[in-house]
């Protein structure tokens, strides 16, 4: 693991296409490269939208793509299908801002799915999971922002989530 490079990509075309892909898999076109690239490249997300891109990525020797997820920083609820206004209310109530926030999620999309991609090659790949929570975490509070939200994560997810005592959201969505 010391021969990690941690790195945030503003813009997913930063990252080739194929490695994106390697680690997303190819049952939910909404993880898919040309996607979330689509999304940025038509503005989408950006400024006028809160969805700001910081992906986070993990590589390894050779600069191989070990790991990554689609990473937001958020400025507002807008496009997320989960309304948290009560949770933007307590913040407020106690004198604090709660956007900016992280959120590791698709954009506009309240369709389930893994947000910690691993290489499927990998024997170890909860520590590499571990390893892309730590990084959030830590770009989180260098950032100063006030949570992170890893949103509509399949059952792979939730279930690796549970273990590690993160708090669990529970709503109803009508779709």
């Amino acid at each position: 693991m010391a021969s990690l490079k941690i790195h945030i990509y503003p813009n997913l075309s930063d990252i080739d296409a194929d490695e994106w892909n390697a680690l997303a898999g190819d049952d939910n076109p909404f993880l898919q490269h040309a996607f979330l690239n689509a999304l940025e490249e038509h503005q989408c997300v950006g400024e006028h939208f809160g969805w700001y891109p910081v992906h986070l990525a993990i590589r390894g020797e050779n600069d191989q793509l070990m790991a990554a997820m689609p990473m937001y920083v958020k400025t507002n609820y807008y496009g997320e299908f989960v309304f948290d206004w009560s949770w933007e209310s307590a913040y407020q109530q106690q004198g604090m801002n709660y956007y900016p926030k992280l959120v590791v999620s698709i954009p506009y999309t309240p369709a389930t799915g893994s947000r910690l991609l691993v290489h499927p090659d990998l024997e170890n790949a909860d520590s590499f999971r571990d390893l892309l929570v730590a990084q959030a975490i830590r770009f989180a509070q260098e950032q100063k922002f006030s949570s992170i939200h890893w949103l509509f994560t399949d059952e792979s997810d939730t279930e690796y989530f549970k273990r590690k005592g993160m708090i669990q959201r529970v709503g109803c969505n009508y779709h």
